[in-house]
């Protein structure tokens, strides 16, 4: 399934958990040529690795896990960041040596950024970088060394390669273009000297076929032809003959190609001899045939037979797979794949294929796929040598079918597919049926490359709720479920019939163990789902033998065995006997005892038939023996009836018999039962209480009863009583308390006298009901907010709940009623007046009112009331209160009077309304303790202002929604206010006044015309310098401060004051808004050099005087430009040839601009173009002559310089054999020459500038060359 596992070569060696790490992955090899089989096999590892341990985390194991970077991976990326560092920092350094100065900045920067690295690298503890603390710090203390070597710009002697080696990753300037170049493309322009030719004596002509040993197939995936390259080396072919061996006769056939195939092969030759002049060239013959290919016959245009190489080429059919076995539908979990895969091509084969598992895909690949007993060069077998010697062996490169056999283990349930992905043979035909990451849902593979099914999960079945101690008990004859509990485990599948058996043995067959004896039976049923289960009703013991759902054997769990029983019915035996009357000596009931069989709890159905009335009775029984009395009331024939007899088992057992049939004559002594459900009545004072009496015998009745109070008896008789029904009406009770009645005795008919004991017991009420009105505050009045909700207390006595009747006599006098839950009730009422108790009563008793109580009287507080304390400046308007102007940011104010109870709470709003825009609106609130308060008035912005009081609440009341509101208004005149447009703004000036300066522009709000004053403060003096506008006459003023005023270098102004037309004035604080007024003097610019003629390549350099930063306009190539310098120097370096003109120069300080007329000439760099630009290639014959056409551009005359070099071979580097220099004073000129070789231009020169690839990587800049 995997190759045997390889010893990595080169590197370092593998750390432990990396070796660890790569040993867990499985290795999936590519596809190899055949002629490194062997090699590989070689150095293969002797020994397997060890097994590796469950890693466990300590302190010294990496910071990152080796599984997510092994060791070599983050000791790669700790030395690229490492390697980065520099190379930014050496950036660096080339801008501190461009600019000539030093940086602390930059080598603080790096100080830190090293420190940082170096002492962080060791907590990441990277295998082979754990460093010790005295080595990092070792290592910063040097490259902090370093660090001031180069940021202070001190020289020392490696500067030179430190500056070339960061000109390698960095090397762009600004052009005269103000464009970023790169300078090496400009001084390594290849374009200017373009062009090679190359002489070469025609050596004797080859021919190849297949010179890369290509390996070729047919008969699959559209490979109906192969394309055999055959190479021809300084030859035109003019007939060509091949031999095929057929690969199943072994027979040889020769192909010989046709006139006119051969003439287009040559055609197609020439063509591009004459285009490049080429000395090989490849030409494709096809071919649709298999067999063993060669070369037999090559002869070229002079009919002499061309050299040949006699390599074989094979052309074998493609390698095929496909699955043997039929698609099954399903298998069970744990089962074998049991899949064949035929594959069919050139042994050695490999085929590699993918297992699907829920979507989860796998690839694995078998190698090394050969019948057995096969000897192949392709294998490198020690009979190798033999099978090459002799020649007409090719029976190795016939195609073989190999069987291989996928038996895995199917230990997952769900959807499973096994697919042949690619295949490949012992020449390395690759037959790839899918792409990698490629989607099957939409590109499907063929039936017979692909095996799907689904794996299920086993079923298990075991009883719930019964075994051989928890028999299952059911009635004869019936039936019941076998309690079988049926799981799938995983997720449940829609489908759950399932299929179990059993064996069964009768209950008189089984061993005395409870074990099956000889009558066994084997019992089975077909479920539909889970639910369903199997009906038993004999006797005996179940045991579960086998489960099988959805095609797969399961598995029985315990408890697997059950008993099933059959109990006896339940039956009864009846004795009973007479109850006598100890006085007359009738019978009055029976004594029943009753003996039962069957399965407890017993219930027994029977039925009471007395004067043709029937009454069913029940009688529930817990044992086995019970014993109960029939006692009727009524005297008669009685008739017992026994119809149903039910136990735990069987139920409503019918019963039959006259053993079930019991009667008796029942004449009952004289009784009497007082009717009340509870026993105890309640009565009030001074009221009767009737009781009804039940009278049980043979009428006529006499009846003696007796009522108890206070210990004293009274007793009474009634005689003559024919009724069953009698009704005591007691006198009315004068005391309260507990009074009882109790029946004493009862005679009817027969004279027997019976003595009762039922008894009634009644409550008589010691008082009669009270109502009064309570007390607040120890009076019975009461002053309250208006319309609030006012509880007048109640104090009442008796049994709630109590029922009031009471009225108001300052109201309509209706009366009202309130239910009262307990003695302190209240009466809740809204409305004042005087309110009186007319009527009372409780749960059962009429009561009496308290005259001194039964009244309580209710009245109102007044309401608060608000005012304006009139005043000097305030005077009344139809809609209120008018007060006089006032200026913005005045302080002003009114007094308000408030009645009422106090404290107050008062609020109001203040409406605002601009004198442009729209208004605004502020609701505000204040509390007063006294009645006189103090309103501030809002005059922080202009506008009209309304004040308007809508709410007012005292100690007592909350705002009245019918408040009257009162309304106070005013004007505030807004403050004049001066603004500079741009705070902050910097204004420059020249000490001389020049055309179109800026002003100082301001902004004036209020009533023109306007008194601004200025104060100017110098920038080193103390006191400041004043500066007046007395009259301005618009809202927006630009100002123009005289040059006596302002000093050379910065002034701050600000706005000291401003007054308007109307006298409101504003001053402004030290702090604010102010603009900066700077005095220069006119910058400089001086050229660094006096010549006016320069090469494109060379760098234009100027000195600047003032104050950085500069602006540089000049003129180029008819176009204004203007350039940026950040440094008193200017350089820009000549990308392009034109005139370079400054016209004017002006710093960032100042802005003045000074006009200058400095005027440089960039000349182009002379050209050269041998053979047109191209690179050409002449084959000429020994003694031929070839001629050099030489093109030149720039200002003549022109010196050029060439070479003649040795024509370029594979694995030698060309050496320059002779140069040779030459003039010419027009701009093209021919050299006839008949050597062989390479000839091309390495230096150019015109009147102005000269170019050499030779010395152009040597120096710098271009040098002025003057003809």
């Amino acid at each position: 399934m995997s190759e045997t596992p390889r010893q990595r070569t080169g590197g370092f060696p593998q750390t432990p958990g990396t070796a660890a790490a790569n040993g867990r992955k499985a290795p999936i090899n590519p596809p190899t040529p055949p002629s490194t089989t062997s090699s590989r096999v070689n150095r293969s590892s002797s020994l397997p690795l060890a097994p590796e341990s469950a890693p466990r985390r300590n302190p010294s194991e990496p910071l990152i896990p080796l599984t997510l970077l092994d060791g070599p991976q983050q000791r790669f990326y700790a030395a690229a960041t490492y390697a980065l560092l520099w190379a930014y920092k050496l950036y660096d350094y080339s801008a501190v040596v461009r600019d000539d100065e030093i940086s602390v900045w930059l080598f603080l920067k790096w100080v830190l950024i090293d420190f940082a690295f170096l002492f962080g690298l060791p907590e990441l503890r990277i295998p082979w970088l754990e460093l010790s603390q005295s080595t990092v710090l070792t290592v910063w203390a040097i490259q902090s060394f370093v660090n001031w070597l180069l940021m202070f710009n001190v020289g020392f002697p490696l500067q030179p390669w430190i500056l070339g080696l960061a000109k390698v990753f960095y090397d762009r300037e600004i052009s005269v273009s103000e464009q970023s170049v790169k300078v090496s493309s400009i001084l390594h322009n290849h374009s200017l000297i373009m062009g090679k030719q190359i002489i070469n004596i025609l050596p004797e002509g080859s021919a190849v076929l297949n010179f890369e040993q290509t390996p070729f197939c047919l008969g699959s995936g559209g490979r109906d032809v192969a394309k055999l390259p055959i190479q021809f080396n300084s030859t035109v072919p003019a007939e060509i003959e091949l031999v095929r061996i057929d690969l199943q006769t072994d027979q040889e056939e020769i192909i010989k190609l046709s006139k006119k195939e051969v003439n287009k092969i040559a055609r197609g030759i020439k063509e591009l001899m004459t285009d490049s002049s080429p000395v090989v060239h490849t030409v494709d013959l096809p071919v649709k045939k298999t067999g063993i290919y060669r070369l037999k016959k090559v002869l070229d245009e002079y009919k002499l037979e061309v050299q040949r190489n006699t390599k074989d080429t094979y052309v074998v059919p493609c390698p095929q797979a496909k699955f043997r076995t039929l698609d099954a539908s399903g298998r069970c979990i744990r089962d074998l794949s049991d899949l064949l895969v035929d594959v069919v091509g050139t042994p050695p084969l490999k085929i590699v294929y993918s297992r699907t598992v829920n979507g989860k895909d796998r690839s694995f690949h078998f190698q090394s796929l050969q019948p057995d007993d096969y000897s192949s060069p392709l294998l490198g077998s020690p009979s190798a040598p033999l099978v090459l010697a002799e020649e007409k062996d090719i029976s190795w490169v016939k195609p073989r079918a190999v069987e291989v056999r996928l038996n895995e283990t199917l230990g997952v349930s769900g959807q499973w597919q096994y697919a042949v992905d690619e295949v490949q043979d012992g020449f390395g035909n690759l037959q790839r049926y899918a792409e990698p990451g490629e989607d099957a849902d939409f590109h499907p593979r063929p039936k017979h490359l692909v095996r799907n099914f689904e794996v299920k999960e086993r079923p298990q079945a075991r009883l719930k709720g019964c075994d051989l101690r928890n028999p299952l008990k059911v009635a004869k004859g019936k039936a019941t479920e076998l309690p079988i509990s049926f799981t799938l485990p995983g997720r449940t599948p829609e489908d759950t019939s399932h299929t179990i058996t059993w064996d069964f043995s009768p209950i008189d067959t089984l061993t005395n163990s409870g074990e099956h004896g000889d009558h066994v039976s084997i019992g089975s049923y077909t479920a539909t789902n889970s639910h369903d289960k199997p009906s038993v009703s004999a006797p005996g013991l179940y045991t579960l033998k086998s489960i099988s759902a959805r095609s797969c054997d399961g598995e029985i769990q315990e408890p697997s065995s059950c008993l099933l029983l059959n109990p006896l019915e339940p039956s009864f035996s009846i004795r009973a006997e007479e109850i006598p009357d100890k006085c007359a000596g009738n019978s009055v009931g029976l004594r029943v005892d009753l003996d039962l069989t069957g399965t407890p709890p017993f219930s027994i159905h029977y039925e009471v038939v007395h004067r043709d009335r029937v009454r069913a009775e029940t009688v529930y029984i817990e044992g086995l023996r019970h014993q109960f009395d029939l006692l009727p009331k009524e005297a008669g024939h009685h008739k017992y009836v026994f119809k149903q007899i039910s136990d735990a088992i069987y139920k409503k057992q019918h019963l039959a018999g006259s053993d079930m049939v019991l009667e008796q004559d029942v004449k009952p002594a004289a009784s009497a039962i007082i009717e009340h459900p509870t026993g105890v009545l309640s009565a009030c004072l001074e009221e009767q209480v009737e009781v009804d009496i039940l009278l049980l015998g043979d009428p006529p009745f006499s009846l003696e009863w007796e009522i108890v109070h206070d210990g004293k008896r009274k007793s009474e008789k009634v005689t003559g009583i024919d009724a069953s029904r009698y009704k005591i009406k007691t006198a009315p009770f004068a005391k309260g308390g507990d009074h009882i009645l109790a029946l004493s005795s009862i005679q009817d008919k027969t004279g027997c006298r019976t003595y009762l004991n039922d008894e009634l017991k009644i409550s008589v009420r010691r008082q009669r009901p009270r109502a009064a009105f309570g007390m607040i505050e120890n009076k019975r009045k009461v002053m309250a907010v208006q319309d609030a909700k006012i509880d007048l207390p109640l104090r009442l006595q008796g049994e709630a709940p109590w029922t009031i009747a009471y009225r108001n006599v300052d109201g309509s006098g209706g009366l009202l009623q309130k239910v009262a839950r307990n003695g302190n009730d209240v009466i809740t009422v809204t409305s004042k007046g005087v309110y009186e108790i007319i009527d009372v009563s409780d749960s059962q008793c009429p009561g009496t009112i308290d005259p001194q109580a039964s009244n309580f009287e209710v009245d109102w507080f007044p309401r608060p009331e608000i005012s304006i304390v009139s005043s000097e400046g305030i005077s009344t308007a139809p809609s209120g209160f008018v007060k006089r102007d006032v200026c913005e940011g005045d302080i002003d104010g009114f007094e308000v009077g408030l009645q009422g109870s106090p404290p107050y709470h008062v609020e109001y709003e203040v409406r605002h309304k601009p004198l442009h825009g729209s208004g605004s609106m502020t609701r505000k609130e204040f509390d007063a303790a006294l009645n006189r308060a103090a309103i501030a008035m809002d005059t922080s912005r202009a506008g009209e202002y309304t004040y308007q009081f809508f709410a007012l609440a005292d100690n007592l009341y909350n705002s009245d929604r019918n408040f009257r509101p009162l309304q106070v208004q005013q004007r505030v005149n807004a403050k004049p206010s001066a603004a500079f447009v741009k705070p902050g703004q910097s204004f420059k000036y020249c000490k001389q006044e020049q055309e179109n300066e800026d002003k100082i522009p301001i902004t004036l709000n209020g009533v023109a015309p306007f008194y601004v004053e200025l104060e100017i403060k110098h920038h080193g003096a103390t006191v400041p310098e004043t500066y007046r506008i007395p009259s301005i006459n618009s809202n927006s003023h630009g100002i123009q401060i005289p040059r006596q005023h302002l000093q050379l270098g910065i002034q701050h102004v600000r706005i000291r004051e401003v007054r308007d037309a109307k006298g409101c004035q504003q001053r402004y604080d030290m702090h604010a808004p102010s603009v900066q007024v700077h005095l220069y003097d006119a910058p400089a610019i001086y050229p660094l050099e006096s010549r006016e003629d320069f090469c494109v390549g060379e760098r234009i350099a100027y000195t600047l005087s003032g104050t950085p930063p500069f602006e540089v306009w000049y003129d180029f190539q008819g176009q204004q430009r203007k350039a940026k310098s950040q440094t008193t120097n200017f350089r820009r370096i000549a990308e392009t040839p034109g005139e370079f003109t400054i016209t004017s120069v002006s710093d960032k300080a100042s802005e003045c601009r000074a006009s200058v007329n400095l005027t440089k000439t960039i000349h182009p760099l002379p050209a050269v173009k041998m053979s047109q630009g191209r690179v050409t290639r002449v084959d000429i014959h020994e003694g031929n002559e070839v001629e050099m056409l030489f093109e030149f551009w720039g200002t003549p005359p022109f010196e050029f310089t060439y070479t003649r070099s040795t024509n370029a071979k594979k694995g030698q580097k060309s050496v320059v054999l002779e140069t040779r220099h030459d003039v010419s004073y027009e701009h093209s000129k021919v050299v006839r020459t008949s050597q062989e070789g390479t000839y091309e231009v390495v230096a150019i020169k015109d009147r102005f500038c000269s170019f050499s690839t030779q010395q152009v990587a040597e120096r710098k800049d271009q040098k002025l060359l003057r003809g």
